[in-house]
Formats: structure tokens, C-alpha cells, sequence
């Protein structure tokens, strides 16, 4: 299986299970911070070990600032920690992960992703 992580929607993240014959994705209700937690709901409610996780894609480029950035690093600890590739994408090829696999299989491990931002960061 791969997961997919979104947060470029304010307050709402987006997370999917899939591989070439099944698509599993649910959205919640939350901040940035509870990605950790709500990643932990979805794989346990899923029956999915973390360790058999085969890639993970994230999308970059789009939503906060900060969200874009714990996307990021949360993907690339994750893909460290279980020693699978790592893959970024937009927002508009989420209806199509399941089209990418072919292309993330490719990519090697230990590559990481780096954040895009869609605006400058707002601090003040």
C-alpha cells in the first residue's frame, strides 16, 4: 500500500490507502498538528501496518505555509524511518495516484521532498 497526504486545505486533512486495485481515503477535521495522530486513526482503522508501506506522495505547492511544510518533513521522517521513496505532487493529480505508482517505484530511497510554497510565509 502507499499513503497519500494533503493539508493544502485549510483545517482538513486528506489522507488515502491505495495501490493498483483499491483506493481508500478519508478526510478530517483538524489542524496541522494532529497529522500524526489522524495518520495513526487511518492506518489502524485501515487493518494497514506502517511497516508495509511500500511510498508515500504528498502534496507541495498548495495551502499554508506551515502546513505544506509538516507535510513535508512528515513525509520525508516516515520515508527515512521505513526506508521507502518519497514523492511529491500538486493538488490536481490526487484523483490520479493511483496512475503515479509506475513513478514512484522509481524513485530511490533516501530522496527527499522539498517544500514548495504557494506565498510567502505570513508571521507577525
Amino acid at each position: 500500500m502507499y499513503i497519500l497526504i494533503n493539508l493544502s486545505e485549510y483545517d482538513i486533512i486528506q489522507l488515502a490507502l491505495f495501490d493498483k486495485d483499491s483506493l481508500v481515503e478519508t478526510k478530517y477535521n483538524g489542524r496541522n498538528r494532529e497529522l500524526l495522530e489522524s495518520m495513526d486513526t487511518f492506518l489502524v482503522d485501515n487493518k494497514c501496518d506502517k511497516n508495509k508501506l511500500k511510498g508515500i506522495m504528498v502534496v507541495v505547492g498548495e495551502g499554508s505555509f506551515t502546513n505544506t511544510r509538516i507535510s513535508a518533513v512528515v513525509a520525508n521522517t516516515f520515508g527515512y524511518a521505513l526506508q521507502i521513496p518519497i514523492m511529491s505532487i500538486n493538488k490536481n493529480q490526487i484523483d490520479n495516484v493511483q496512475e503515479l505508482i509506475s513513478e514512484i517505484d522509481k524513485i530511490p530511497v533516501g530522496q527527499y521532498v522539498s517544500a514548495k510554497y504557494s506565498s510567502e510565509p505570513n508571521i507577525g
